[in-house]
């Protein structure tokens, strides 16, 4: 991946469209990702959600695209265009072949497989079309719906990083899953 790169392009799966994010989508993302339930879920949201955060992240989104280093997508439903959450392909190496996966899902959207379905797109586009062969995920210790969508996308229980982040206070453990393309693999 360069600075050659075309416009990130659009990833349709079967019920979901994955996207660029466009500075309309702020004040969804917002809401969506203000929720306490979300955030205390993930690695990274903050709680409360600042002001403005949306929109200033969106505007980060072309330039990681072009710099090879980071693809985030905004999951959309295809019936109807609705905004579901996010997805990333985080810390991209070309030079090494992988990339960290990383999601998340508007509360009144849990439990109905748009994680997964998305996950999936995300690494078979990434794999397919951009050449990465190596795939880490991680989740809260205390997020076993999070570790499902990562098994049920193909990545494989690789380990706990112990105490590893400090969260609300509490220093929280972090489960690291991975997964290979078979032609990494190859000889």
């Amino acid at each position: 991946m360069s600075t050659t790169m075309p416009l990130q392009p659009v990833i349709e799966a079967r019920h979901l469209r994955l996207r660029p994010f466009i500075a309309g989508d702020a004040p969804e993302v917002q809401r969506l990702a203000g929720d306490r339930r979300v955030a205390e879920m993930t690695l990274a949201i903050p709680h409360p959600y600042p002001d403005g955060a949306a929109a200033a992240w969106i505007t980060t989104h072309p330039f990681g695209w072009l710099a090879g280093r980071e693809i985030t997508y905004a999951i959309e439903r295809r019936r109807d265009g609705v905004l579901l959450g996010a997805i990333a392909l985080l810390n991209v190496s070309a030079a090494h072949a992988h990339a960290e996966v990383g999601y998340w899902i508007g509360h009144e959207h849990w439990g109905q497989g748009h994680a997964t379905e998305a996950t999936r797109a995300l690494l078979d586009f990434a794999e397919n079309e951009l050449g990465l062969t190596r795939f880490a995920g991680r989740c809260l210790a205390r997020n076993p719906a999070s570790a499902r969508v990562l098994q049920k996308a193909g990545l494989r229980p690789e380990g706990c990083l112990v105490c590893h982040l400090q969260i609300g206070g509490v220093y929280e453990d972090v489960l690291l899953f991975g997964r290979v393309a078979p032609s990494r693999l190859a000889p």
